[in-house]
Protein backbone atom coordinates (compact mmCIF):
# COMPACT_ATOMS: atom_id res chain seq x y z
CA UNK A 1 0.00 0.00 0.00
CA UNK A 2 1.42 3.03 -0.91
CA UNK A 3 2.36 5.50 2.49
CA UNK A 4 0.59 8.64 0.59
CA UNK A 5 -2.59 8.50 -0.83
CA UNK A 6 -3.48 11.76 -1.94
CA UNK A 7 -1.38 14.51 -3.36
CA UNK A 8 -2.08 18.15 -1.71
CA UNK A 9 -3.19 19.50 -5.09
CA UNK A 10 -4.40 17.09 -6.90
CA UNK A 11 -5.53 13.00 -6.58
CA UNK A 12 -2.49 11.14 -9.13
CA UNK A 13 -5.14 9.08 -10.13
CA UNK A 14 -8.15 9.18 -12.66
CA UNK A 15 -11.76 9.48 -10.40
CA UNK A 16 -12.50 6.64 -11.47
CA UNK A 17 -9.27 4.49 -10.46
CA UNK A 18 -8.79 6.17 -7.20
CA UNK A 19 -12.17 5.47 -5.61
CA UNK A 20 -11.60 1.68 -7.20
CA UNK A 21 -8.13 1.51 -5.42
CA UNK A 22 -10.42 1.76 -2.18
CA UNK A 23 -11.44 -2.28 -3.20
CA UNK A 24 -7.96 -3.08 -4.67
CA UNK A 25 -6.86 -5.08 -1.56
CA UNK A 26 -10.49 -6.83 -1.30
CA UNK A 27 -11.13 -5.99 2.58
CA UNK A 28 -12.74 -9.45 3.63
CA UNK A 29 -16.49 -9.02 3.82
CA UNK A 30 -16.41 -5.01 2.78
CA UNK A 31 -15.97 -4.82 -0.96
CA UNK A 32 -17.80 -1.84 -2.34
CA UNK A 33 -20.14 -2.01 -4.96
CA UNK A 34 -20.26 -0.41 -8.45
CA UNK A 35 -22.82 2.07 -7.50
CA UNK A 36 -20.76 2.64 -4.14
CA UNK A 37 -17.57 3.71 -6.04
CA UNK A 38 -18.94 5.28 -9.26
CA UNK A 39 -17.30 8.87 -9.20
CA UNK A 40 -19.73 11.34 -9.56
CA UNK A 41 -19.68 14.44 -12.05
CA UNK A 42 -19.77 17.41 -9.93
CA UNK A 43 -23.37 19.15 -10.13
CA UNK A 44 -23.53 21.49 -7.06
CA UNK A 45 -24.92 24.23 -8.72
CA UNK A 46 -26.63 24.15 -12.16
CA UNK A 47 -27.72 27.78 -13.20
CA UNK A 48 -30.78 27.96 -15.66
CA UNK A 49 -30.18 30.53 -18.84
CA UNK A 50 -32.67 31.95 -21.06
CA UNK A 51 -31.41 31.09 -24.45
CA UNK A 52 -33.43 34.55 -25.65
CA UNK A 53 -31.46 36.47 -23.68
CA UNK A 54 -27.92 37.25 -25.46
CA UNK A 55 -26.46 38.83 -22.59
CA UNK A 56 -27.18 36.18 -20.05
CA UNK A 57 -25.98 33.61 -22.81
CA UNK A 58 -22.83 35.68 -22.33
CA UNK A 59 -22.39 35.91 -19.18
CA UNK A 60 -22.35 32.12 -18.77
CA UNK A 61 -19.13 31.70 -20.41
CA UNK A 62 -17.44 33.47 -16.97
CA UNK A 63 -20.09 31.58 -14.50
CA UNK A 64 -18.26 29.33 -11.64
CA UNK A 65 -21.41 26.94 -11.89
CA UNK A 66 -20.42 23.16 -12.05
CA UNK A 67 -23.53 23.28 -14.80
CA UNK A 68 -25.24 25.14 -17.29
CA UNK A 69 -28.88 24.71 -17.99
CA UNK A 70 -29.19 26.71 -21.70
CA UNK A 71 -33.15 26.95 -21.11
CA UNK A 72 -35.59 26.70 -24.17
CA UNK A 73 -38.87 25.66 -22.14
CA UNK A 74 -40.39 28.29 -19.07
CA UNK A 75 -37.89 30.77 -19.83
CA UNK A 76 -38.72 31.33 -23.60
CA UNK A 77 -41.65 33.07 -24.18
CA UNK A 78 -43.43 30.80 -27.46
CA UNK A 79 -42.85 33.67 -30.31
CA UNK A 80 -39.00 33.00 -29.31
CA UNK A 81 -38.49 29.49 -29.57
CA UNK A 82 -36.96 29.77 -33.01
CA UNK A 83 -34.80 32.28 -31.86
CA UNK A 84 -33.69 30.75 -28.71
CA UNK A 85 -32.83 27.09 -31.03
CA UNK A 86 -30.70 29.65 -32.97
CA UNK A 87 -28.82 31.15 -30.41
CA UNK A 88 -28.57 27.44 -28.24
CA UNK A 89 -27.04 25.84 -31.30
CA UNK A 90 -24.51 28.73 -31.81
CA UNK A 91 -23.38 28.46 -28.14
CA UNK A 92 -23.01 24.72 -28.37
CA UNK A 93 -21.36 24.73 -31.60
CA UNK A 94 -19.21 27.48 -30.65
CA UNK A 95 -15.60 28.26 -29.91
CA UNK A 96 -16.10 29.47 -26.16
CA UNK A 97 -17.32 27.18 -23.40
CA UNK A 98 -18.38 27.99 -19.38
CA UNK A 99 -16.58 25.98 -17.42
CA UNK A 100 -18.81 24.00 -15.85
CA UNK A 101 -20.87 21.49 -17.72
CA UNK A 102 -23.47 22.60 -20.40
CA UNK A 103 -26.98 21.14 -20.74
CA UNK A 104 -29.81 22.01 -22.94
CA UNK A 105 -32.92 22.12 -21.22
CA UNK A 106 -35.86 21.24 -23.92
CA UNK A 107 -39.25 21.73 -23.71
CA UNK A 108 -41.31 18.64 -22.69
CA UNK A 109 -42.27 15.33 -24.59
CA UNK A 110 -46.01 16.26 -26.21
CA UNK A 111 -45.32 19.88 -26.35
CA UNK A 112 -45.39 20.26 -30.09
CA UNK A 113 -41.72 21.74 -29.32
CA UNK A 114 -39.06 18.96 -28.38
CA UNK A 115 -38.47 17.66 -32.15
CA UNK A 116 -37.22 21.46 -32.76
CA UNK A 117 -35.33 21.42 -30.11
CA UNK A 118 -33.62 18.33 -30.06
CA UNK A 119 -32.66 18.79 -33.84
CA UNK A 120 -31.02 21.89 -32.62
CA UNK A 121 -29.41 20.67 -30.06
CA UNK A 122 -28.13 16.96 -30.26
CA UNK A 123 -25.91 17.24 -33.55
CA UNK A 124 -23.33 19.97 -31.63
CA UNK A 125 -19.97 19.50 -30.74
CA UNK A 126 -19.87 20.66 -27.29
CA UNK A 127 -23.50 19.07 -25.31
CA UNK A 128 -23.28 17.05 -22.59
CA UNK A 129 -26.76 16.61 -21.20
CA UNK A 130 -30.19 17.43 -21.66
CA UNK A 131 -32.92 18.32 -19.01
CA UNK A 132 -35.94 16.60 -19.44
CA UNK A 133 -38.67 17.81 -18.13
CA UNK A 134 -41.74 16.47 -16.88
CA UNK A 135 -40.31 13.09 -17.57
CA UNK A 136 -43.39 11.24 -16.30
CA UNK A 137 -42.65 8.01 -17.84
CA UNK A 138 -39.90 5.71 -18.59
CA UNK A 139 -41.07 5.80 -22.06
CA UNK A 140 -40.03 9.70 -21.98
CA UNK A 141 -36.58 8.52 -21.65
CA UNK A 142 -36.56 5.99 -24.14
CA UNK A 143 -38.26 8.46 -26.81
CA UNK A 144 -35.51 10.73 -26.19
CA UNK A 145 -32.61 7.93 -26.12
CA UNK A 146 -34.11 6.91 -29.76
CA UNK A 147 -33.48 10.44 -30.55
CA UNK A 148 -30.21 10.81 -29.02
CA UNK A 149 -29.27 7.82 -31.24
CA UNK A 150 -30.45 9.23 -34.60
CA UNK A 151 -28.94 12.79 -34.50
CA UNK A 152 -25.92 12.86 -32.00
CA UNK A 153 -22.47 12.54 -33.27
CA UNK A 154 -21.00 8.81 -33.09
CA UNK A 155 -19.43 9.07 -29.55
CA UNK A 156 -22.38 10.93 -27.57
CA UNK A 157 -24.39 7.96 -28.59
CA UNK A 158 -25.73 4.62 -26.77
CA UNK A 159 -22.51 2.86 -26.40
CA UNK A 160 -20.74 5.72 -27.22
CA UNK A 161 -17.54 7.15 -24.84
CA UNK A 162 -19.22 10.26 -24.29
CA UNK A 163 -22.52 9.58 -23.90
CA UNK A 164 -24.70 12.33 -23.52
CA UNK A 165 -26.26 12.46 -20.44
CA UNK A 166 -30.14 12.96 -19.28
CA UNK A 167 -31.31 14.72 -16.63
CA UNK A 168 -35.09 13.31 -15.95
CA UNK A 169 -37.07 16.16 -14.18
CA UNK A 170 -39.46 15.15 -11.55
CA UNK A 171 -42.70 17.38 -11.54
CA UNK A 172 -45.76 15.47 -10.71
CA UNK A 173 -47.43 12.92 -8.69
CA UNK A 174 -47.62 10.24 -11.98
CA UNK A 175 -43.67 10.67 -11.77
CA UNK A 176 -43.40 10.38 -8.14
CA UNK A 177 -45.19 7.33 -8.56
CA UNK A 178 -43.38 5.77 -11.44
CA UNK A 179 -40.04 7.23 -10.28
CA UNK A 180 -38.52 3.72 -9.30
CA UNK A 181 -38.93 2.82 -12.99
CA UNK A 182 -37.50 6.05 -14.59
CA UNK A 183 -34.61 5.93 -12.39
CA UNK A 184 -33.84 2.05 -13.93
CA UNK A 185 -34.51 2.90 -17.37
CA UNK A 186 -31.64 5.23 -19.30
CA UNK A 187 -29.63 2.78 -21.10
CA UNK A 188 -26.23 4.60 -19.65
CA UNK A 189 -27.38 7.74 -20.51
CA UNK A 190 -29.44 8.62 -17.28
CA UNK A 191 -27.52 10.31 -15.07
CA UNK A 192 -29.89 12.24 -12.38
CA UNK A 193 -33.21 13.01 -10.89
CA UNK A 194 -34.24 16.56 -10.48
CA UNK A 195 -36.81 17.93 -8.14
CA UNK A 196 -39.16 20.70 -9.93
CA UNK A 197 -40.74 21.78 -6.98
CA UNK A 198 -43.02 24.47 -7.92
CA UNK A 199 -44.65 22.41 -11.05
CA UNK A 200 -45.13 19.23 -8.42
CA UNK A 201 -46.60 21.60 -6.20
CA UNK A 202 -49.16 23.11 -8.92
CA UNK A 203 -50.10 19.36 -9.85
CA UNK A 204 -50.52 17.95 -6.44
CA UNK A 205 -52.10 20.82 -5.21
CA UNK A 206 -49.73 21.73 -2.47
CA UNK A 207 -48.97 25.00 -0.88
CA UNK A 208 -45.14 25.80 -0.42
CA UNK A 209 -44.03 27.06 2.48
CA UNK A 210 -40.80 28.52 4.29
CA UNK A 211 -40.63 25.23 6.18
CA UNK A 212 -40.64 23.02 3.10
CA UNK A 213 -42.13 20.62 5.49
CA UNK A 214 -44.82 19.38 2.78
CA UNK A 215 -42.32 18.81 0.37
CA UNK A 216 -40.19 16.33 2.71
CA UNK A 217 -41.59 13.12 1.31
CA UNK A 218 -41.41 13.99 -2.34
CA UNK A 219 -38.12 15.26 -1.91
CA UNK A 220 -36.74 11.93 0.16
CA UNK A 221 -38.57 9.38 -1.82
CA UNK A 222 -36.28 11.19 -5.04
CA UNK A 223 -33.12 11.23 -3.46
CA UNK A 224 -33.15 7.56 -1.84
CA UNK A 225 -35.02 6.08 -5.37
CA UNK A 226 -31.65 8.22 -6.99
CA UNK A 227 -29.00 6.65 -4.79
CA UNK A 228 -30.63 3.51 -5.12
CA UNK A 229 -29.46 3.38 -8.54
CA UNK A 230 -26.63 5.23 -8.76
CA UNK A 231 -27.80 8.40 -10.21
CA UNK A 232 -27.61 12.13 -8.86
CA UNK A 233 -30.32 14.00 -7.13
CA UNK A 234 -30.66 17.48 -7.67
CA UNK A 235 -32.54 19.87 -5.11
CA UNK A 236 -35.50 22.63 -5.73
CA UNK A 237 -34.70 25.90 -6.51
CA UNK A 238 -34.75 28.81 -4.14
CA UNK A 239 -37.34 31.46 -5.34
CA UNK A 240 -36.22 33.92 -2.98
CA UNK A 241 -32.99 34.64 -4.87
CA UNK A 242 -32.60 37.85 -3.14
CA UNK A 243 -31.83 36.10 0.54
CA UNK A 244 -28.84 34.61 0.93
CA UNK A 245 -30.03 33.31 4.38
CA UNK A 246 -32.80 31.35 2.74
CA UNK A 247 -30.87 29.86 -0.13
CA UNK A 248 -28.30 28.95 2.14
CA UNK A 249 -30.72 27.21 4.77
CA UNK A 250 -32.40 25.26 1.62
CA UNK A 251 -29.04 24.56 0.44
CA UNK A 252 -27.76 23.16 3.78
CA UNK A 253 -31.31 20.99 4.24
CA UNK A 254 -31.01 19.75 0.75
CA UNK A 255 -27.54 18.48 1.67
CA UNK A 256 -28.31 16.79 5.28
CA UNK A 257 -31.26 14.89 2.55
CA UNK A 258 -28.85 13.63 0.86
CA UNK A 259 -28.81 15.58 -2.41
CA UNK A 260 -25.77 16.29 -4.57
CA UNK A 261 -26.42 19.90 -5.56
CA UNK A 262 -29.23 22.54 -6.30
CA UNK A 263 -30.56 24.22 -8.85
CA UNK A 264 -29.79 28.08 -9.69
CA UNK A 265 -31.76 30.66 -11.15
CA UNK A 266 -30.00 33.67 -11.00
CA UNK A 267 -25.87 34.11 -10.76
CA UNK A 268 -25.70 35.50 -7.43
CA UNK A 269 -27.04 31.97 -5.68
CA UNK A 270 -23.79 30.03 -7.15
CA UNK A 271 -20.93 30.66 -4.36
CA UNK A 272 -23.64 29.46 -1.34
CA UNK A 273 -24.41 26.66 -2.89
CA UNK A 274 -21.55 25.58 -3.98
CA UNK A 275 -20.36 26.04 -0.58
CA UNK A 276 -23.15 24.38 0.84
CA UNK A 277 -22.95 21.18 -1.17
CA UNK A 278 -18.73 21.27 -1.13
CA UNK A 279 -17.00 19.14 1.82
CA UNK A 280 -15.14 21.18 4.07
CA UNK A 281 -11.38 21.07 4.56
CA UNK A 282 -12.21 19.15 7.98
CA UNK A 283 -14.15 17.11 6.22
CA UNK A 284 -12.22 16.00 3.92
CA UNK A 285 -9.03 15.59 6.51
CA UNK A 286 -11.49 13.37 8.61
CA UNK A 287 -12.16 11.37 5.92
CA UNK A 288 -9.24 10.88 4.10
CA UNK A 289 -7.34 9.82 7.64
CA UNK A 290 -10.62 7.28 7.92
CA UNK A 291 -9.92 5.71 4.57
CA UNK A 292 -6.28 5.38 5.01
CA UNK A 293 -6.44 4.07 8.98
CA UNK A 294 -9.62 1.91 7.45
CA UNK A 295 -7.23 0.42 5.05
CA UNK A 296 -4.55 0.13 7.09
CA UNK A 297 -6.30 -2.17 9.60
CA UNK A 298 -7.62 -4.28 7.08
CA UNK A 299 -4.23 -5.09 6.16
CA UNK A 300 -3.61 -5.72 9.51
CA UNK A 301 -6.76 -8.38 9.66
CA UNK A 302 -8.33 -5.97 12.44
CA UNK A 303 -11.95 -5.28 12.57
CA UNK A 304 -13.70 -1.99 13.91
CA UNK A 305 -11.02 -0.18 15.34
CA UNK A 306 -11.61 3.98 17.12
CA UNK A 307 -10.38 6.76 15.52
CA UNK A 308 -10.19 10.30 17.62
CA UNK A 309 -13.02 8.62 19.45
CA UNK A 310 -14.93 6.83 17.12
CA UNK A 311 -15.53 3.49 15.86
CA UNK A 312 -14.79 2.90 12.47
CA UNK A 313 -16.08 0.23 10.87
CA UNK A 314 -17.32 -0.16 7.09
CA UNK A 315 -20.33 2.06 6.23
CA UNK A 316 -18.07 4.78 7.82
CA UNK A 317 -15.25 3.86 5.49
CA UNK A 318 -18.22 4.40 2.62
CA UNK A 319 -18.88 7.57 4.03
CA UNK A 320 -15.61 8.49 3.84
CA UNK A 321 -15.18 7.27 -0.12
CA UNK A 322 -18.68 9.37 -1.00
CA UNK A 323 -16.59 12.69 0.64
CA UNK A 324 -13.54 11.94 -1.14
CA UNK A 325 -15.04 11.54 -4.38
CA UNK A 326 -17.21 14.85 -3.80
CA UNK A 327 -13.89 16.53 -3.10
CA UNK A 328 -12.03 15.38 -6.46
CA UNK A 329 -15.04 16.17 -8.77
CA UNK A 330 -15.33 19.48 -7.29
CA UNK A 331 -11.81 20.34 -7.51
CA UNK A 332 -10.72 20.45 -4.08
CA UNK A 333 -7.22 19.61 -1.97
CA UNK A 334 -6.81 16.36 -0.86
CA UNK A 335 -4.55 16.67 2.20
CA UNK A 336 -1.34 14.36 2.71
CA UNK A 337 -2.16 11.49 5.30
CA UNK A 338 0.95 9.26 6.45
CA UNK A 339 0.76 7.05 9.07
CA UNK A 340 1.45 8.69 11.77
CA UNK A 341 -1.32 10.79 11.61
CA UNK A 342 -3.56 8.12 12.23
Amino acid sequence: MSKILFTSNHVTRTARSFLASSCTHRPQGRLLSSVELKPPASRRAMLYVPCSNPRMIEKSFISPADSIAYDLEDSVAPGKKDEARRLISEVLNGDRQPKGEMVARINAIGTGYEDDDLNAVLPTKHLQAIALPKTNSPDHISYLISRIDQLAPPQKRTGGDQPIKIIAMIESSRAMIDIERIASSGKGHLDALLFAAEDYCADVGLTRTPSRDELLYPRSKLVTTAKAFGLQAIDLVCVDYKNPDTLREESEEGKRLGFDGKQAIHPNQIDIIHQSFSPSEQAILKAARVKFSFEHHDKQGTGAYTLDGQMIDAPIYKQAIKVLAKAYAAGLKIPDVHLEDI
